[in-house]
């Protein structure tokens, strides 16, 4: 009994670990690449295995990177529960550590917005309903997990954190995208309309809305 328990633990760890081979191939090509998904097969090779491997993993590439895509803002959120339940002090403070980590991430991640700008108009068509739907609802369990984090650690009404989150990553990709067609322009009266690197002007904005939010009554502005 014991050993068939040890098989199974090792297969299962097994198939993590290729799964987990298969995400980080993934995300080194769309890196290097020009903003298109490379397919299974370019996977594949990068990933050391067979093309048909892959497919026992991902039925399709939008499938793929709707999994790199969740792991990227997972990663995110985790990061954002643990600062939240660690840092001491006032909630200025932890809201102040949150935001910072939030913007240090991105910097050292830009693919993650750059695969979100594809989220909707490229992955969710292109992905096998059922896969879709257990990916939302994923997605939502760990935004909500994080959510009640945040409600506990600066004392908030219950679903207030999750709100703060939603509106955080809207202005984040709204403020990114923004970037994107300020620089593509190339109209300097466009681009003038930034006049701090994304970064900078990430963490400044953040920081005005949870400063506004925090000070405002739930439902009054907030």
């Amino acid at each position: 009994m014991k050993k068939t328990i040890a098989a199974h633990a090792h297969a299962f760890e097994d198939k993590a670990a290729r799964r987990t081979t298969i995400l980080q191939a993934a995300n080194t090509l769309f890196i290097g690449g020009q903003g298109s998904l490379p397919t299974p097969a370019d996977i594949a090779v990068e990933a050391g295995l067979a093309k048909g491997t892959v497919y026992l993993y991902f039925r399709t590439k939008e499938e793929i990177f709707a999994a790199l895509l969740l792991e990227g803002w997972s990663a995110v959120m985790e990061e954002g529960r643990s600062l939240f339940q660690a840092t001491a002090g006032n909630r200025a403070l932890k809201v102040a550590t949150f935001l910072t980590a939030l913007v240090a991430h991105l910097e050292k991640h830009p693919e993650l917005l750059r695969l979100d700008a594809l989220g909707y108009g490229v992955l969710e068509r292109n992905m096998p309903q059922d896969v879709l739907i257990a990916h939302k609802a994923e997605y939502t369990a760990r935004l909500e997990k994080t959510g009640s984090v945040i409600d506990s650690a600066l004392r908030l009404p219950g679903g207030r954190g999750l709100e703060l989150l939603m509106r955080t990553y809207a202005l984040t990709r709204g403020l990114w995208q923004s970037y994107q067609e300020a620089e593509a322009s190339h109209l300097p009266h466009v681009a003038r309309g930034f006049t701090n690197p994304f970064a900078r002007e990430l963490r400044e904005a953040l920081t005005e809305y949870w400063r506004g939010a925090l000070a405002s009554p739930v439902g009054n502005g907030g």
